[in-house]
């Protein structure tokens, strides 16, 4: 009887061999290369459905598998779908939608130099404002027709950043709007504190109407200040205590039209104020430009302006695949 050589090089040997073959020359090595891998297999672990192991059993039989498809089916969780079939059939299935680590964002929030008109509340103005970059060029004109006109209108704008691991994610319209820049929000000293100095205001006609937001002309040798005619108006003054309308005779506009065509608009008209701390919601404006109900995803907003390595590690991950539905991101 001959000797025959036995041969231990199994399939799962000698993947197992190169597995360990890999993984020391990912620990070992430095190069450039090397850390691009390290940050795609970190990436595909990130969002890899087998993390986690599975808490239903196995399908035993094709019968199985096909009820699974079925009921992913009937909720129109195609993507779903499309991860149980690759993951039966032992291929790599579609990954989340998101960009490979160390692609930067397309967007970035770009910084601006405040108008700071002079009065009383001018220590109270910043310095600089922020305005997501494809909406900037919009409201650069807009800035520059207010001015035009001799007004001002102050900004406030804090730092906008992801929330970190253990932090909350945002929760409701407003927050989510501000994380990805579509939030604005005029400074609100800028109004209902003196309307003789102020240079914004809850205004309207003397003679009747509705209260809108109006900056004041504070320079009359702007280059279309003499567009805007002195006219009467009532506006709200404001305390700590209650609000009063005010009565004065000069040149106003309103900032509705301008910022409107910039692509921002208020969701409803501005509440009566009760005290100066209570001034209702007169100076947040929103920009919905581009989002579609039942389509756009929270996902998609924040990749145009967040590194996916950040995206990655925050709670807004947890929040990728909301849906617009015309005044939030919610749970599709």
């Amino acid at each position: 009887m001959s000797d025959e050589t036995t041969n231990t090089d199994s399939p799962a040997t000698i993947q197992e061999s190169l597995s360990e073959a890999i993984i020391e020359i990912l620990q070992t090595t430095n190069s450039p290369a090397i850390q691009r891998a390290r940050e795609v297999i970190a990436h595909r672990l990130a969002i890899s459905g087998d993390v986690a192991p599975s808490r239903i059993p196995a399908p035993r039989n094709i019968t199985e598998i096909g009820g699974y498809i079925n009921l992913l089916s009937e909720y129109g969780e195609t993507e779903q779908r499309s991860r149980m079939i690759a993951a039966a059939l032992g291929i790599a299935g579609p990954q989340v939608n998101l960009p490979q680590p160390g692609t930067p964002p397309p967007l970035a929030f770009a910084s601006r130099t405040q108008v700071r008109p002079e009065g009383p509340q001018q220590p109270t103005f910043p310095l600089s404002f922020t305005m997501r970059s494809d909406f900037l060029s919009a409201f650069d004109t807009a800035i520059q027709s207010i001015t035009a006109r001799g007004g001002a209108m102050p900004v406030l704008s804090g730092l906008r950043q992801l929330p970190a691991a253990g932090m909350p994610a945002p929760s409701g319209g407003d927050a989510q709007l501000d994380l990805i820049g579509r939030l604005l929000v005029l400074a609100p000293t800028a109004a209902l504190r003196a309307v003789a100095t102020d240079p914004l205001s809850l205004t309207r006609p003397t003679a009747g109407g509705a209260f809108d937001v109006r900056a004041r002309v504070i320079d009359s040798t702007a280059p279309d200040a003499g567009t805007v005619a002195d006219a009467d108006w009532t506006s709200w003054e404001c305390d700590i205590d209650q609000c009063a309308e005010v009565d004065t005779t000069d040149a106003r506009f309103d900032l509705a039209p301008i910022l409107n065509a910039a692509g921002w608009h208020q969701l409803a008209p501005p509440d009566n104020p009760t005290t100066v701390t209570e001034a209702g919601r007169w100076n947040i404006w929103h920009n919905i430009t581009g989002l579609v109900p039942g389509s756009t995803r929270f996902g998609d907003e924040l990749h145009l302006l967040y590194a996916v390595d950040a995206i990655l590690v925050s709670p807004v991950f947890d929040q990728l695949d909301f849906v617009w539905n015309g005044s939030e991101f919610a749970a599709p």
